[in-house]
Formats: C-alpha cells, sequence, structure tokens
C-alpha cells in the first residue's frame, strides 16, 4: 500500500506561506473598495420604459424622404394615372363617334359569309392605340401601388402622401 507523505520541501512551504500573506493583505483592500462605492439607486419601471433625453428627436424623414417629397411623388404617380386615363376617354370617345358613323353593312371579300354580330374592329388603328393606352392606364396604375407599397415599408404615415378626401 502507498503511504501518502504531507511532508513539503522548505520552497513550498515558503510559497504557501507568502500566498496566505498576500491574500490576507490584498482581500481587505479589494473589500474597502467594494465598500466605499455608493450602492446604485432603485430604478422604477418608468424609467426604464422612457428614452433618454440625448437621444435625438424624429429627424421627419421616412425612407430617406421628408414629408414634402413624399407628397410630391404620390401626387405625380395620381396624376400619371389621371391623365393617362383621361387620354384612354379621349381614345374610347373617337371609337364610339367612329361606330356611330359607320353605317349597318359590313365589307367582305366576295363569297365570304360576314357574321352580323362579329367585332371585329371598326377601325384597326385606333383600336390598337386604345390597347396601348390601356396598358398606360395599368402601369401608371402599378407605379402608384409601388409609391404606397414603398411608403409603407419606411413606415411612412398615410397623412405624409394622401390627402385626407381622396380614398383608394
Amino acid at each position: 500500500m502507498v503511504k501518502w507523505r504531507w511532508k513539503f520541501p522548505r520552497s513550498r512551504k515558503r510559497g504557501i506561506g507568502v500566498l496566505g500573506l498576500l491574500w490576507l493583505i490584498v482581500s481587505p483592500v479589494g473589500a474597502a473598495a467594494a465598500d466605499a462605492e455608493p450602492p446604485p439607486e432603485s430604478v422604477t419601471l418608468d424609467q426604464l420604459l422612457t428614452l433618454p433625453p440625448a437621444l435625438p428627436g424624429e429627424t421627419g424623414q421616412r425612407g430617406g424622404m421628408n414629408r414634402s417629397e413624399w407628397s410630391n411623388r404620390y401626387a405625380a404617380a395620381e396624376a400619371e394615372v389621371e391623365a393617362a386615363q383621361a387620354d384612354l376617354e379621349k381614345s374610347l370617345q373617337k371609337l364610339s363617334d367612329l361606330v356611330g358613323k359607320t353605317g349597318n353593312w359590313k365589307v367582305a371579300a366576295p363569297g365570304v359569309q360576314v357574321d352580323p354580330n362579329d367585332n371585329s374592329p371598326v377601325n384597326y388603328g385606333l383600336k390598337q392605340e386604345i390597347r396601348r393606352k390601356r396598358e398606360d392606364v395599368a402601369l401608371a396604375e402599378r407605379r402608384l401601388r409601388e409609391v404606397i407599397i414603398e411608403a409603407n415599408l419606411a413606415g411612412v404615415p398615410e397623412n405624409w402622401y394622401k390627402k385626407p378626401d381622396s380614398s383608394d
């Protein structure tokens, strides 16, 4: 069986003694330093939930633009939609005037039966113009929706870009 010997060489005894002495000297100094600091103040829940006064206030910008810039973007997109719709209405009016001037007869190649209910274009160029203008209206409405979506994503309040009486 192994016998444990609890004998330390002299150098170790001195090392342990020095460490013990240092611990006795340092621990009261650390305790005195900790006692010298005043205890922290108690903080209420209301104080935790309020922002410090050193923080800057609201800059008046959302999404990199201020209120007037958002309003101008929305107004321009809305004006583009109205202009495209007015242009389409003019072309539709031209078509209805042209249809009113034509008679009840239709022209076809000899020997071909003409269907009276056929909705063939009265004026092919005018029909293509109306198709393009409908696409322009759809594009302008899409741009308006994009402005609204971008404003919503940037956290812009609705009263920054919409007029109070306008409804969408």
